[in-house]
Formats: C-alpha cells, structure tokens, sequence
C-alpha cells in the first residue's frame, strides 16, 4: 500500500530533477526501523544481560534489583535520546541527509559496544551513547521526508514514517525468537552495528531537501520568543507525556511476562520467548495504529482531536490491561489478547506526532524545534522506567505500579489544547 502510493508520486518530482519520494520515504524509513530494532532489543533480552551483569558488579541479580536497575538503565537510555536536542540543531545548519549518517553510525556502533560490556557501569554508558544516537534520527529524518515530498501526499508519508519503529521492535522480538537463545544476549547486542550500511546508501542516494537548501538561520532563542514558545513548551510537554506513558507500559510488557512465568515454574528461556511474543503482539496494533494515523486525523480534521482521543485510549488500554487483566484477574491470556489495544493507542500515538510536530515550527527552526521538543520530552519522560522500577519494588507489583503512572495522559490532556492547529495548511516555509 505504502509503496504503491510512493511510487505513483515518484515520476513527476523526478521529471523535475528533485529525488524520488520513493528513495526519501525508504531512506528514512529504513533508518528509523533500524534503530527501534536496536532501542528495543533491551527489553527482550533484560533479564538475561542483568543476571550477568548485576553479578559482575558485585550486585545480587535478584528480582527487586532486575527491576530498580532494569528501570535505571531504561532511563539512562532515555537520558542520552534527551541529550539528542543538538542534532536537530546540526541538521538545521550542516544539512539533515549529513546529520542523519552521523546519528546512524552513533547508534550502530554503541549498541553494538553493549555487548562487549563487562559491568554495569560499562553497560550504563554505551546504553547512554546509543540512544543520543538513537535520538537524534527523529530530529533529522522527520524534516527530510516532509521537506522532501510533495505537498499533497506528506501528510499520509509522514504518518506512516512511524510504522517503521514498530517494525523495528516487531524485527528484533522476531529475532529474540529465532537465534536469541543461540546468540545470547551479547550476540543479540553485537548485531547491533548492521544499521551502519544505511550510511552508505544515504550519502550517494539522497541529496539535501531543496526547501531547507537556503533560509536564514535565526538563533534557538526564536524557539521561546512570542507565540513560538507556547507552541515550543506545548510540544515539548505533550511529547514527555507519551513517552512517559509509553516507556512506562508498553516497553514494561516482556518483562512483566517474564518475572510471572518465571515465578510460575517457567525456565527463563521460555520466560525470554514469550516475552517476545508479547512484543510482536503489541507491535502488531502499533502498526495499525500508525497506518490509521493519517485516516483518523483526516476524519477528524483537527490534530488536537486525534491526541485527546490517544490520550484517553493509552489511559484506558494501560488500566484494563495491567491492572484489570493482570493484577485482578490473574489472566497472562487475557493480557496477550489486550496488547495490540496497548500498542494501537500508547505508541501509535507517535505517528500522529512525526505528523504535528514538524508542522508546528518554520523551516530554519524545524529540526532545532522539532528536536528539542522530543528530547525535552525525553528528559522528563525519562523518570517512568525509573519510578516503575522503584515502585515495583515496593509495591511487588509491576502491574500496580504501571497503571499507577498510567494518569499522566491525564496531565496531559490540558497540554494539547495549547498547542497549534495546523489540520489543513500547508508545511510552513
């Protein structure tokens, strides 16, 4: 469906000399699959690495420690995607197809490096690196392709960009499946650093965006002056709600699984395949999520409708599935049946974001703007994983303390109103 509808815009924008929609879309497509493919092998393969790596820190790998540590390094991971804010600044100034190899090599090589870590602290840092590699695509990419296609499909391109993180993580429990217990967690690691390839592609297949080819470059004070700094802090703050809730449910998934099943009598590598299982299950809404993006804010024609109605479905998915099916119920079956709601609505959300955000800031402060909204966003999501992991551990209970945090997309539902309508006008010069 995605490709036919790229290729069908293909010939007229080439006739003109400009790239192929086609080339930018899978470019970009392909880095951001690759890189929710490395973010996310960690929550697969958490258990295995921390009961070696706890130990070899001179830290007992009991349960309660999984989950403080498991939350800690989540949110280590987290900080480093926060600091990401300078490559959408560098994109701005250097060029966004040249910043985009930068954060792809970033990335690939430090997660590759997770699995040569000998300790905790080792393990800690190269987790940090990655996702400020990691972190950085989304301030490059997301202005590549809406710069890059004509108007009247880059609302639809833009939406389905999201459905390459899905992808990624569906690819990477999908592997956990297949070789997992062959490759061991450092293998799974290791083969990290294939997203590097993409580099090469990306500098002889792609050129710079002719509407970002020449523009002023006014300072990233013009984020916070006048109406552009509501807008800015408005973004930055919805964005730290969905990924508060996101890395505060969603990502919590396989291990919740897998600390139940190993409670019941499960051997940890069943344990480790479910969780993955899980992880393709969720995917699965996700995707569907991220294709209906572009529909639903279409049939809705506002973009602060569509978040209204994601924030009150991530809060509802979330309570029914760790509270009610979990908690309650005592249900694991109940639970997998619930995921592709979870995943539809906690992390689909984000393909009504690679659409809004980007709209929300002119062309010479799009990368810098849209950068520092997702990485601010990051900071002070960046607490989620870490409270889970505390209040998992003095509740006893993940799924208590996920629903728990699971009203944030309450806090955030005064936050959308705040932000720009931009349903129906073109992509700012």
């Amino acid at each position: 469906m995605t490709e036919s509808t790229v290729d069908t815009i293909a010939p007229s924008v080439e006739a003109t000399g400009a790239v192929s929609p086609r080339k930018v879309f899978w470019a970009t497509w392909f880095g951001w699959m690759l890189d929710g493919f490395d973010s996310s092998m960690y929550a697969y393969i958490l258990v295995a690495a921390l009961s070696e790596l706890l130990p070899a820190s001179g830290i007992e790998a009991s349960k309660a420690n999984i989950g403080i540590y498991g939350g800690f390094l989540f949110s280590i991971f987290m900080l480093g995607w926060a600091c990401s804010m300078v490559w959408g600044w560098a994109a701005d100034r250097y060029g966004r197809v040249k910043i985009m190899c930068w954060t792809v090599l970033v990335y690939s090589v430090f997660t590759a490096l997770c699995g040569l870590a000998t300790g905790i602290v080792m393990f800690a840092l190269f987790r940090f690196v990655a996702g400020f590699g990691i972190g950085g695509e989304w301030a490059a990419g997301t202005p590549l392709l809406q710069e890059s296609v004509p108007e009247n499909t880059r609302v639809r391109l833009a939406g389905w960009l999201h459905t390459a993180t899905p992808t990624g993580l569906f690819l990477a429990a999908a592997v956990t499946l297949a070789v997992g217990s062959t490759l061991g967690w450092r293998g799974m690691f290791l083969i990290g650093i294939l997203p590097a390839l993409l580099i090469a592609y990306l500098r002889s297949n792609i050129p710079e965006p002719a509407h970002s080819a020449s523009r002023e470059r006014p300072s990233v004070k013009a984020l916070f002056a006048g109406d552009q700094a509501r807008t800015t802090w408005a973004a930055a703050l919805m964005m730290a709600c969905i990924i508060f809730g996101l890395w505060s449910s969603n990502f919590w998934a396989p291990t919740v699984i897998a600390t139940k099943l190993v409670a019941a009598g499960a051997t940890p590598a069943h344990a480790q395949e479910m969780g993955a299982v899980a992880g393709l299950i969720t995917n699965v809404g996700t995707l569907i999520g991220c294709f209906l993006v572009p529909s639903i804010t279409g049939w809705l024609g506002s973009r602060r409708r569509t978040a209204v109605l994601f924030f009150i479905g991530g809060l509802i998915s979330v309570v029914v599935s760790y509270e009610v099916a979990i908690e309650w119920l005592n249900s694991l079956t109940l639970f997998m049946v619930l995921l592709p709601v979870l995943g539809f609505f906690t992390n689909g959300v984000f393909g009504l974001f690679t659409i809004w955000l980007p709209e929300m800031f002119p062309s010479a402060l799009r990368g810098t703007g849209s950068g520092f909204a997702f990485s601010m966003g990051r900071v002070l999501g960046a607490a989620g994983p870490t409270l889970i992991g505390a209040l998992a551990a003095r509740t006893g209970s993940f799924p208590l303390a996920i629903s728990m945090l699971s009203l944030i997309y309450v806090i955030g539902l005064p936050l959308i109103a705040l932000a720009p309508e931009t349903a129906g006008k073109p992509l700012a010069k």
